[in-house]
């Protein structure tokens, strides 16, 4: 069933990080084209048919499955090739929407996979019953909902030829290595011999599912084990439990813990009250 929503928007709600501008289906996918762009941006989620999509110059084929997105302002154009194309979209905006985009590796308009094509289904078809609940404050409840769609999109995104999930497969003994091995002295060369690949080569599939490099996520690992051992040993004086998660002083993990939390471990204890 074709279905083309716009929620009530007061001033107020285009102010805030996140807003949706418009959601809808379509049985069969119109053709559209946009010479000078659109205002906001847009996420297309294909379930059927195949169509055919033109950003500036370049061409791409999109099957059930693919979604693809459209930044503000960008030409573009696309059509059914193959019909019904069967299309759930959103347009949305706010400040925080290029940031999101971008954390879920989307740089640019593009065409885009995803591992799991339900569930980004699902999410559209929420906020969509949303935009026609005619509930009190519409625009936040759309704008929480858009915000927990964007946060999935980052998990479903293929960045590559490979999927997340693959990804974190290949990642898995590692990260299961940091865990067990949290107290001790841990090089790139030890982490990345594990899976039997260069040191350039494990950065890269960090940096692609976790978003940082790998002993920032060993530092990061050290950290959080810090913070579970100051609540449960609360005997433990702050050198012991240095030591208890790989770090050579006190001092130098003071140094990290302030760094990554914002506070020194003395003031992380007083906030929760450990004594």
């Amino acid at each position: 069933m074709d279905k083309l929503l716009f929620p009530i928007l007061a001033d107020s709600d285009r102010k805030l990080p996140l807003f949706v501008d418009i959601i809808g289906h379509w049985n069969n996918q119109e053709s559209i084209d946009r010479q000078q762009g659109f205002s906001h941006y847009q996420w297309l989620q294909t379930t059927g048919g195949e169509g055919e999509l033109w950003i500036g110059d370049k061409r791409y084929t999109v099957k059930p499955g693919q979604g693809f997105c459209l930044f503000p302002g960008v030409p573009h154009r696309y059509f059914a090739v193959r019909e019904p194309w069967d299309v759930y979209f959103i347009s949305f905006g706010g400040s925080l929407a290029k940031d999101l985009l971008d954390q879920a590796g989307i740089k640019g308009p593009g065409l885009y996979s995803v591992t799991d094509s339900e569930m980004i289904v699902a999410h559209l078809r929420g906020i969509s019953a949303m935009a026609e609940s005619g509930l009190p404050f519409l625009g936040i409840e759309c704008s929480k909902l858009v915000y927990l769609f964007l946060l999935d999109l980052m998990k479903v995104v293929q960045v590559s030829t490979q999927s997340a999930e693959q990804y974190y497969n290949k990642l898995h003994p590692v990260i299961r290595y940091i865990e067990e091995h949290i107290d001790g002295v841990m090089t790139i060369q030890d982490l990345s011999s594990r899976i039997g690949v260069t040191p350039q080569y494990l950065c890269r599939l960090f940096k692609q599912l976790m978003g940082m490099r790998p002993m920032e996520y060993v530092n990061r690992e050290r950290i959080n084990r810090s913070k579970e051992l100051m609540f449960l040993g609360r005997e433990h004086k702050m050198q012991d439990i240095a030591s208890m998660v790989g770090f050579d002083s006190a001092s130098y993990f003071s140094t990290v813990f302030k760094r990554m939390e914002g506070m020194s471990p003395e003031q992380f204890k007083r906030m929760h009250g450990i004594h």
